[in-house]
């Protein structure tokens, strides 16, 4: 009998062996290797290994190429495939990282990087559960850990109170150096596209950096608390969601890219001034074609508010001009109130809308 379940355990082992991503397992020779992260610069990120099916690498490196070349913050995954590397974008497209290079695949082996990169993403991102459902996890007095997407940093904290958000305070000295590292050891309100972790079970979040009211855990060296927003959640003073914790929230459940790709032209420039706001240019670089940014946005510490002007009715399917009123203060300081021009484009309609320049009028 146990000679049986033994025989049974090593034939369940071999077939998860050949089934499942084996990042565990020793790499053959035909292994394809799958990388995901929040942005290029992220230092955090998520790699497995694929075993080769069906000849897929022969089928893929088979496949007919042209001359193209790719913008690197619209990258979803890198492949490894035969120690060459490849950049898979979130429109389907495979290049070639090192010369310009797109393949024109055949639908199958599109859908199995499609299958194997779903895959790694399901680990390295979590879903955007709404706030309603997450503090009946995280409840008053729960603990957790907070995992920063960009870095990999992560520290310990205690949810305390807040009825609309979590309001939440690193548990020990330690706890906060590491969040203060995290925000290069100056406190900011800028917000962060976080993991929360709670008994095994993920959250994609947003925090601030900014330690403010009334803390209660002793020997923290944290002057107050801090606060994490979930998907559906607001801050103390406003019913409606945050719109910077709202895109780091997209951020962390990996649903910014297709956000943006469905979003008309003026949602598109929302975005983009969001990602201003906040500095973060990964983000802003999304919205557009890959255009240099103007030098002038450098200057900006915050955008305080835009107002989208209505475009006029005689708006073409492929090229539009949005203005924006907006009031932001400069780094150097000073309060100022603008009206910029966002020229967008597509290619054919249903597409998605592109940021193609951008007019700071003085």
């Amino acid at each position: 009998m146990l000679r049986s379940k033994v025989l049974i355990f090593c034939i369940c082992l071999f077939v998860i062996a050949l089934t499942m991503p084996h990042s565990a397992f020793s790499k053959v020779k035909n292994d394809i290797t799958v990388t995901v992260s929040v942005s290029p610069e992220s230092s955090f990120q998520t790699t497995m290994s694929f075993r080769d099916q069906k000849q897929f690498t022969k089928r893929l490196l088979g496949s007919t190429t042209e001359v193209s070349s790719y913008n690197p913050h619209w990258i979803r995954a890198t492949l490894t495939v035969k120690k060459r590397t490849y950049v898979y974008d979130h429109d389907g497209r495979l290049y070639e990282k090192e010369m310009p290079r797109r393949y024109v695949m055949a639908n199958d082996v599109r859908q199995r990087i499609e299958e194997m990169i779903k895959s790694v993403e399901a680990v390295h991102f979590a879903q955007a559960l709404p706030w309603e459902q997450v503090k009946k996890t995280l409840k008053r007095m729960e603990f957790g850990t907070v995992i920063d997407l960009e870095t990999g940093q992560r520290f310990d904290v205690q949810r305390r109170a807040g009825s609309r958000h979590a309001d939440v305070q690193p548990l020990t000295r330690k706890d906060t150096q590491i969040m203060k590292n995290i925000y290069q050891g100056k406190w900011s309100w800028k917000r962060r596209a976080i993991l929360v972790e709670v008994d095994g079970t993920y959250f994609a979040a947003s925090m601030h950096g900014m330690p403010h009211g009334a803390g209660a855990i002793k020997g923290n060296e944290f002057p107050g608390h801090f606060c994490i927003h979930f998907f559906g959640s607001s801050t103390h003073r406003r019913t409606e969601p945050d719109p910077s914790h709202s895109m780091m929230i997209l951020k962390a459940s990996g649903a910014l890219a297709t956000t943006i790709k469905g979003a008309s032209p003026e949602e598109l420039v929302g975005y983009f001034l969001t990602a201003l706001h906040e500095h973060d240019t990964h983000a802003m670089r999304m919205t557009t074609d890959g255009f240099s940014l103007p030098e002038g946005l450098s200057a900006i510490e915050s955008v305080r508010t835009s107002e989208i002007v209505i475009p006029s009715d005689e708006r073409g399917p492929l090229l539009i001009e949005v203005p924006v009123r907006l009031t932001y203060i400069a780094r150097e300081g000073g309060n100022f109130r603008r009206t910029w021009q966002f020229l967008l484009r597509r290619e054919v309609p249903g597409e998605r809308w592109r940021i193609i320049a951008v007019e700071l009028n003085p």
